[in-house]
């Protein structure tokens, strides 16, 4: 947790430094962050058990925000909003929700290597639509892209196609995951958010210079 927590820091950091000035750069940096704060959340967990429920409360609202900027990043590039407002209502529901509702998580505790959390299954389930639903609709709209644009801006079509690869990297695995041991439920959010480092690394060593590319190449 530490090491994905560090790497995912110093990209935060080299990412700021080098891409704030564009929109797309100031995104894939708070994703960056959010991702190193669930880290830190489980972290904590792990080390801190008597503060589980806190951290745990702040770990599921920092990715809560992932699969709508997932889905900001690809409209950026694809100058299309669909569904962005949906998602941003969303939001307002389900940050507060974690934040202050009783029965949203009911505890956490750390399984070894990765942490399994306790929370309320009738919300979990919307939860669940919700998060694979936006990665999905990401991923949908780039790959629609990738297509209307293969005759032409090669870059772009470059920038997306990074990205369905970094998305792939911890669906895929956390997919066969879960397929062998579906009691591993409680431990998905822990599970892709490891994955993720790969989407991590793929975001700025592939997309954000395959952006500037593109930027560029619709001057």
């Amino acid at each position: 947790m530490l090491v994905t927590m560090l790497i995912e820091g110093v990209l935060f950091i080299y990412t700021i430094l080098r891409y704030r000035m564009t929109r797309f750069g100031r995104g894939a940096a708070l994703t960056l962050l959010l991702l190193a704060a669930f880290q830190l959340s489980e972290y904590q967990i792990c080390a801190r058990s008597t503060h589980a429920l806190l951290w745990a409360r702040a770990g599921f609202v920092a990715i809560t925000f992932l699969p709508v900027l997932g889905l900001y990043l690809v409209s950026l590039v694809n100058k299309k909003t669909h569904f962005l407002r949906l998602g941003y209502v969303l939001l307002l529901f389900y940050v507060p929700y974690f934040l202050i509702a009783p029965r949203a998580i009911q505890g956490a505790y750390c399984g070894g290597n990765y942490v399994i959390f306790n929370t309320a299954q009738a919300w979990y389930v919307f939860y669940g639509f919700y998060y694979f639903g936006f990665l999905l609709l990401a991923m949908w709209d780039a790959s629609v892209q990738m297509y209307k644009d293969r005759l032409r801006f090669k870059n772009k079509k470059t920038v997306l196609f990074w990205f369905l690869i970094g998305y792939t990297s911890f669906l895929l695995p956390m997919g066969i995951v879960f397929l062998l041991s579906p009691s591993i439920l409680g431990a998905v959010p822990s599970v892709m958010c490891g994955f993720a480092v790969f989407f991590a690394l793929i975001l700025v060593l592939k997309v954000l210079p395959s952006y500037v590319r593109a930027h560029e190449e619709n001057r």
